[in-house]
């Protein structure tokens, strides 16, 4: 891969996740009043993202991507997996409702499944799974959990709990980047 490629790919990841969260931002905080222009510069963000990966294929010699059925029934069942956890966890911002928790759960089964259908578009096998990939799993959702707690304490029940709230939270991330770590020592 040429060093110029290396700096567009640089350029334009950065420059397209920051106009993505900037956008999301806009169209998630009521204050901003800005859900109109959030979602414009969001899409810009997600089109200068989808640049990136198509730049990296290209420069890397992986040619251009091609696209089956399976993976358009993979992307769908991605965009309404994410759909149905943002629904299940508006649902369950304030007040914890059987409602919220079924879709939630339900868009996470839905985003799994989307990985195993893109999987299979491409030809490769099904993810084996042993004791040491569960455990890591295992270990990586409870990370995740607990990060999302930490999330919650600080964000939605206000100050008097934003200081365990980022305790918790940096104990969360902390698993997860143990774990992660962790995984790519004994895989190298």
């Amino acid at each position: 891969m040429k060093k110029s490629s290396i700096a567009v790919i640089s350029i334009f990841g950065t420059v397209g996740g920051l106009l993505l969260a900037i956008g999301m931002c806009m169209c998630l905080l009521p204050e901003w009043n800005a859900f109109a222009p959030g979602v414009v510069l969001a899409a810009i963000g997600a089109a200068a993202l989808l640049v990136v990966w198509i730049v990296y294929r290209m420069t890397s010699g992986k040619g251009a991507p091609r696209f089956t059925g399976l993976h358009a029934v993979s992307a769908l069942l991605g965009l309404v997996g994410a759909l149905a956890l943002g629904i299940g966890l508006v649902n369950c911002l304030q007040v914890v409702t059987t409602f919220g928790l079924a879709v939630g759960i339900a868009g996470i089964v839905l985003l799994l499944l989307s990985l195993l259908v893109w999987r299979k578009a491409a030809g490769k096998q099904a993810i084996p799974f042993n004791g040491r990939k569960l455990l890591a799993y295992a270990i990586g959702i409870v990370g995740a959990l607990v990060l999302g707690v930490g999330m919650c304490l600080t964000m939605v029940w206000g100050t008097s709990y934003l200081i365990p709230g980022i305790l918790v939270g940096c104990a969360g991330l902390l698993i997860c980047v143990l774990n992660a770590a962790l995984r790519l020592v004994k895989a190298a």
